[in-house]
């Protein structure tokens, strides 16, 4: 190995580079006080955040090639779905009526809302779409319901509705006739209608229609069948798009609003909203949240672990304010190289942190060392500069090629990781390696330094390992066996999910659908050209094991002509709401006072109709006296309001009415008009389909969902491949989600490969030793060994966070190994905690591992598990080096000479610890 002077190039360029600090300190100064608010300003205007998990992919490959086509197909933004849950059906029904009513009335924030299975929305043609036993059910119960029906068309509000049924009571026969038939059976609807007015007066808000389709068959099926349902009613949704994909935040959040503001009409629901674009946006929220807290939390730690290492505060101060010139560098040069921050890089502030101060650590450490060695603070920071700066510069270019080698993946992520993060090293050592010396050269601690001494106590723990080299490497290689044998049970999780933060509501929610649905709620794409061939891809895709079915359901109706049958029965339907007639809904305020007393008497009726049945029929008993207290609860609180109580409720009461009949009138009007002649086209799809199944060119989507749980990676694979056997371009995604993770575990792999090839090349040219690159990168192998060992021990998996300690770990554990090899090719001494250089290690290293310990605090576990895993590998690292390689290099020496000693005059006078060392040899 050659020995460490002041003759090579690099050190004679930091000479001039150290005159030139002591001469004119003023120019290394304030000029980068300027320039770093400058740097502030231009990032805080310019840098952005990327949210789309799309853009991490590079645009060269084929998959993502397939997906943007899709995109450009299809340029709706992905669902926003806001989830319902309670076991009551009618506060969820209620709740996702009031909400979408609330999202409709918003048009610059939702399009294309969709959470009711409606005829409205289908149109003149929606009959064409039903199933055959639907349109027979719908006929029988329109035949049954027609003299209620009548009683609607004459009526315009709720006291003519009730006065109509008063009539019907007080008209009754005591018999069984078609009269009687036809009241009974609307007893239900007009409970509903009793139910749905109380309901309004009790909640805040204006009440939604009570549905039509429900009035006609009160039972929980027919709600089930109207709505966008999960569990059995348990689960309500709506889904609905942004009106623009770039304003996606803003969405989400005026949706969380709305929903909160629902919330307090409809208690006792729970509710949230999820999507993929709810996922991302929550993700990044969070990542950045978490990365400002690790970032303070990083420096606070840092400045604690710098002050008490050197009991001192100026010099760690100096050293903080460098590093803020750094980071504010970095700012602007990620804003000008990349332009925005994603899920990945969000992360780098705290990273640098604990990776740059590193510079500092050993520069002053050094500095100090030598102004306690007798030397003025120009000949001190000169020979720092000289000396240690040759190994700063070398550790600064292994740790950024470890980051830029990531430049060479197909991951544009990894490769944006690589250029911010590489780049921003580099960065950093402007600042450290000129402000720093400046603000070094001033402050009383120059004065107080030369009258202190070497502490001894270093030296003394150090002999423990230097004086048995042989036994430390023996315990050494038990350990790394050890590791071994528990590294085989390592495990790479693909799961996304599982990394972000478990409290986020829209993971919460997404999980809540996920386990009750009976698929999957992600779906792949296969694009048609034609209907034929959707048509014909369909029955195909379905025969697939892995696929639970396929939407839309009316491709085949678009091909099948003979709708003979279909065209009878709407015809049937038809002709039995021939002639009804509904006249337009009283706009006023209802009087409460007048629909009491109708009330009353209508309550009066169904008493005696159930004194009259009495136990003859039960049920029927139960039904009648069930709605006279229903009546008299609705009563009581109508009458026992105040009067400005009374106002509202005219008016809630009104709102409701004029909904019901409206509703009522439009759902008859709709059926009278419903075409049996000609069959179903694509031009007849509703806006919302429309948009969601045919593209902007015509093609036809088929959106294949799968069986299980594509999060998993079992599923993924299996429901890919086979898709893949029919569509090799098949996109969606679970697609996407599939060649993501592999392409990101595979690029983070080859980053670790680059990143080992160029470190060994730079260390092996600094050096100019094939002995000296293998010793550097011994620490690194022994502690990545260990990292390994423990992640099994412990059951922690490799995620698609964590995957990035790969090539970051190689990159830091080697600094430590360079600066090592250094001092002991400038001394030729293996002793190197006694020395600066050792402190500095150890020091360095722990600002390292708070740096990146700081993100252990974040809620996203994937941050989160990232934090931990490069903390214990940085740490392992730096132990093995520190005790390990100066063993190591002690042992070999016994052998042989690694090195020539440099020159008395060329060296700094050791310190009691290093005399000592340096008599092992």
């Amino acid at each position: 190995m050659k020995a460490l002077t002041e003759h090579s190039l690099m050190a004679r360029w930091l000479r001039r580079l150290a005159a030139g600090v002591c001469r004119y300190p003023h120019w290394f100064f304030w000029p980068q006080v300027v320039l770093f608010g400058l740097c502030v300003t231009y990032t805080v205007f310019f840098l952005k955040a990327d949210m789309n998990r799309d853009d991490l992919v590079g645009p060269n490959q084929q998959y993502h090639k397939n997906y943007l086509a899709f995109e450009k197909e299809f340029p709706a933004p992905d669902d926003l779905v806001v989830v319902v849950e309670s076991g009551n059906i009618e506060n969820n029904r209620q709740f996702v009526e009031r909400v979408a009513a609330k999202m409709q009335a918003e048009t610059n924030f939702f399009q294309d809302i969709f959470y009711q299975q409606s005829m409205s929305m289908m149109g003149t043609k929606a009959l064409q779409f039903a199933e055959k036993t639907n349109l027979v059910e719908m006929r029988d119960t329109l035949g049954t319901a027609r003299p209620f029906i009548e009683k609607f068309a004459q009526t315009t509000n709720l006291i003519s509705l009730f006065e109509q049924v008063n009539r019907s009571f007080r008209t009754a026969k005591q018999e069984t006739n078609e009269e009687n038939t036809s009241l009974i059976g609307s007893l239900s609807s007009l409970a509903r209608i009793v139910s749905q007015a109380n309901d309004a007066l009790l909640r805040p808000g204006m009440p939604p229609s009570p549905n039509v389709v429900t009035l006609l068959d009160t039972g929980n099926e027919a709600v089930l069948s109207s709505y966008l349902t999960f569990d059995h009613g348990h689960i309500f949704v709506v889904t609905c798009h942004a009106t623009n994909d770039d304003e996606t935040g803003p969405v989400v959040d005026r949706l969380r609003q709305l929903v909160l503001a629902t919330q307090n009409e409809v208690p006792g629901v729970n509710v949230g909203i999820t999507g993929e674009p709810v996922l991302d946006y929550d993700e990044m929220t969070q990542s950045q949240k978490d990365a400002t807290l690790a970032s303070v939390v990083s420096l606070v730690l840092c400045a604690i672990i710098f002050i008490y290492g050197y009991n001192e505060t100026g010099r760690p101060v100096k050293a903080t304010i460098c590093l803020f010139i750094g980071v504010g560098y970095t700012m602007a040069f990620t804003t000008a190289t990349v332009g925005h921050l994603n899920i990945l890089t969000i992360t780098f502030v705290p990273m640098l942190i604990g990776l740059a101060m590193d510079y500092a650590v050993h520069l002053i450490t050094r500095y100090e060392e030598e102004l306690r060695h007798g030397k003025t603070a120009e000949e001190a920071i000169t020979k720092a500069m000289v000396y240690t700066g040759q190994g700063i510069f070398t550790g600064a270019l292994t740790t950024a090629g470890a980051f830029l080698a990531m430049c060479f993946t197909n991951f544009q992520g990894i490769k944006e990781m690589g250029i911010i993060c590489g780049g921003g090293l580099l960065v950093c050592l402007v600042p450290m390696m000129t402000m720093l010396p400046v603000l070094l050269l001033r402050g009383r601690q120059n004065v107080l330094d030369h009258a202190m001494r070497e502490e001894t106590r270093r030296a003394r723990i150090e002999r423990i390992w230097l004086q048995r080299p042989a036994f430390v490497t023996g315990v050494v290689a038990v350990l790394c066996l050890v590791a071994l044998y528990e590294a085989r049970k390592v495990y790479f999780d693909y799961n996304l999910i599982k990394m972000q933060s478990p409290s986020l509501s829209s993971v919460v929610f997404e999980r809540t659908l996920l386990d009750s649905a009976d698929k999957s709620l992600l779906y792949g794409a296969v694009l048609a050209d034609s209907l034929t061939n959707a048509v014909a891809e369909q029955e195909r895709i379905e025969k697939l094991p892995a696929v639970a079915g396929t939407e839309p359901p009316f491709y085949r109706d678009f091909l099948n002509t003979n709708q003979t049958e279909k065209f009878q029965l709407i015809g049937e339907i038809k002709d039995k709401v021939a002639g009804l007639k509904f006249s337009p809904p009283d706009l006023r305020p209802v009087n409460l006072q007048d629909l009491s007393s109708t009330m009353f008497y209508t309550s009066c009726y169904l008493g005696l109709a159930a004194e009259a049945t009495g136990t003859n029929d039960p049920a029927l008993t139960g039904q009648l006296t069930s709605m006279a207290q229903s009546i008299t609860d609705f009563r009581r609180v109508m009458l026992n309001a105040t009067s400005a109580q009374q106002a509202d409720y005219a008016m809630k009461l009104a709102h409701l009415q004029q909904a019901l009949f409206n509703d009522l009138r439009d759902t008859f009007q709709l059926i009278q008009q419903q075409d049996n002649t000609t069959p179903p086209s694509v031009a007849d799809l509703p806006p919302p389909l429309h948009h969601r199944f045919i593209g902007v060119t015509g093609k036809f989507l088929i959106q294949v969902y799968p069986k299980e749980d594509v999060w998993q990676r079992p599923a993924q694979e299996k429901f890919v491949s086979q898709l893949r056997t029919i569509d090799p371009n098949v996109t969606g995604t679970p697609v996407q989600l599939y060649v993501y993770e592999t392409v990101l575990q595979k690029s983070y792999v080859q980053a670790a490969w680059y990143s080992l090839a160029a470190i060994a090349l730079m260390v092996l040219l600094h050096f100019r030793s094939f002995t000296a690159m293998i010793l550097a990168l011994i620490p690194v192998a022994i502690g990545t060994l260990w990292l390994a060992g423990l992640m099994g021990w412990a059951d922690w998996p490799i995620n698609l966070a964590n995957i990035m300690t790969l090539p970051l770990v190689i990159g830091i554990g080697v600094t430590n190994g360079i600066q090592i090899l250094n001092r002991y090719a400038e001394e030729g001494t293996p002793g190197i905690l006694s020395r600066s250089t050792g402190k500095a290690v150890l020091v360095s290293g722990l600002t390292a591992i708070a740096g990146f310990g700081s993100l252990i605090l974040a809620q996203h576990r994937g941050i989160r598990s990232l934090g931990i895993i490069m903390s214990i590998g940085i740490a392992a690292c730096m132990i093995a080096a520190l005790t390990f390689l100066p063993a190591l290099l002690n042992l070999i020496g016994r052998w042989r000479p690694l090195i020539k000693k440099p020159d008395v005059s060329n060296s700094p006078t050791p310190g009691p610890g290093g005399t000592e060392v340096k008599n092992l040899n």
